[in-house]
């Protein structure tokens, strides 16, 4: 063990204990200490990190559906311009091999396409259970402008059917009660 040196691996022969750098304080006198990044961290919400997961796989498997395409294409040029038997099996095993792959990756983008969907789903469901409760709240408020205003308007109404009852003479029912 004393034959390794530990330093060109960068591993220390002590475990590395976090302090918040206060033993290193010393070093960053007069000058900017290092802190962390957080910039660059990822978004806090589940959804985005899974779609932006399933984004990448999605990248990934059709760089690789390309390249066993023309995999399949160039085994199967082989398998036929082979002279001998053997070279052109294993020109076909390769072609069926590449095959597979590609219809593996298929069901596989299948199968990422039907998450995408469910998470947009159950994205679109939880938003709309969210704004339920606000949308019932301005639907109650709503209605409550809509019955104020009715009853506004009634009550209006009402105000302007007794006025014209009044008449110049003073009460209705006076002028009722005492006759022509």
């Amino acid at each position: 063990m004393d034959a390794i040196d530990l330093d060109l691996f960068g591993v220390l022969p002590a475990p590395a204990v976090y302090d918040g750098l206060a033993g290193r304080q010393a070093l960053f006198k007069g000058g900017a200490a290092p802190l962390l990044d957080i910039k660059a961290q990822a978004p806090l919400d589940p959804f985005l990190d899974m779609q932006a997961m399933l984004l990448e796989m999605t990248k990934e498997l059709r760089e690789r559906f390309q390249r066993f395409q023309s995999q399949r294409a160039l085994a199967e040029g082989d398998a036929d311009g082979a002279r001998d038997e053997a070279l052109r099996k294993q020109a076909q095993a390769d072609a069926k091999a590449a095959i597979e792959a590609v219809s593996l990756i298929v069901r596989t983008l299948e199968k990422i396409d039907s998450l995408q969907r469910t998470l947009l789903n159950a994205r679109a469901e939880a938003d709309a259970a969210a704004d339920g409760a606000e949308d019932e709240a301005a639907l109650a408020a709503e209605f409550d402008r809509l019955v104020e205003d009715r009853v506004k308007e009634r009550l209006y109404a009402a105000k302007e059917d007794w006025m014209r009852g009044l008449g110049p003479g003073g009460d209705a029912a006076a002028r009722a009660a005492s006759g022509p």
